[in-house]
């Protein structure tokens, strides 16, 4: 598996360089592979996108951990930590890292629920309003943790990864969850957020190239953009 891994990750880098995939494609393959419960690929990919160019390790670094973090819930926190093991190990001496949080302005978590419900209403629209109607009924914990905190304090921020790139990463690590309606919404979110269909088979074509390597067995036949990125409404009452 570590061969055939590193190969694909080594043409991803051979074949993105020059193209709209140069600055995202490490972004997607790793969480791809975190997703995949094999975060120790990361590192490999995180070396890999450097390579030649060890001089911008610090802006990889960045969107490399910006988008574990954003997908790690994802996938579950314990892959997430996994991934980011791999990718520290694999960064280069601590004292030039720059650390810092994009966050710390936000006091206090519940003022990013108006930002996190508008960035989920461009991706499900017509869908939103039952789903919100739904959790506020049954599960109001779940509309806090849902768009409060994931998309209102995490996916909605595009400080370091766009809209575009985090609906990429969603798509490339719900795929190896092998959950097709999540798939499909964010699947047409690539497109809403300004996207292109090829972008959005890019991260597809990788997790599912990545399940492969990974020998993450779907059950589920995941969707084809033609069949849902038009669609109004995936869920219908």
């Amino acid at each position: 598996m570590d061969d055939k891994a590193r190969e694909f990750i080594k043409k991803l880098h051979d074949q993105s360089t020059g193209t709209d995939l140069e600055d995202t494609w490490y972004c997607i393959a790793a969480c791809s592979f975190a997703a995949s419960n094999n975060g120790q690929y990361v590192a490999d990919v995180f070396k890999d996108a450097i390579r030649n160019r060890e001089g911008d390790f610090i802006y990889h670094r960045h969107r490399s951990i910006e988008g574990l973090l954003k997908t790690g819930i994802i996938y579950g926190i314990p892959r997430v930590i996994n991934a980011f093991r791999a990718l520290v190990n694999a960064l280069p001496s601590p004292e030039s890292n720059e650390i810092s949080s994009i966050r710390d302005h936000i006091e206090v978590p519940a003022e990013t629920n108006e930002r996190g419900e508008a960035y989920m209403r461009n991706i499900f629209r017509a869908d939103l309003d039952p789903f919100l109607a739904s959790m506020d009924k049954y599960w109001p914990d779940l509309r806090t943790l849902v768009v409060t905190h994931i998309y209102g304090y995490y996916q909605s921020d595009t400080t370091i990864l766009d809209a575009i790139t985090t609906s990429q990463l969603n798509i490339a690590t719900l795929i190896p969850m092998d959950v097709t309606a999540e798939v499909a919404w964010h699947m047409r979110g690539t497109i809403r957020n300004g996207g292109t269909e090829d972008q959005l088979k890019a991260a597809y074509d990788i997790a599912l190239e990545v399940c492969d390597i990974c020998e993450v067995h779907l059950k589920n036949e995941m969707p084809e953009a033609q069949d849902v990125i038009n669609e109004e409404r995936l869920i219908i009452d």
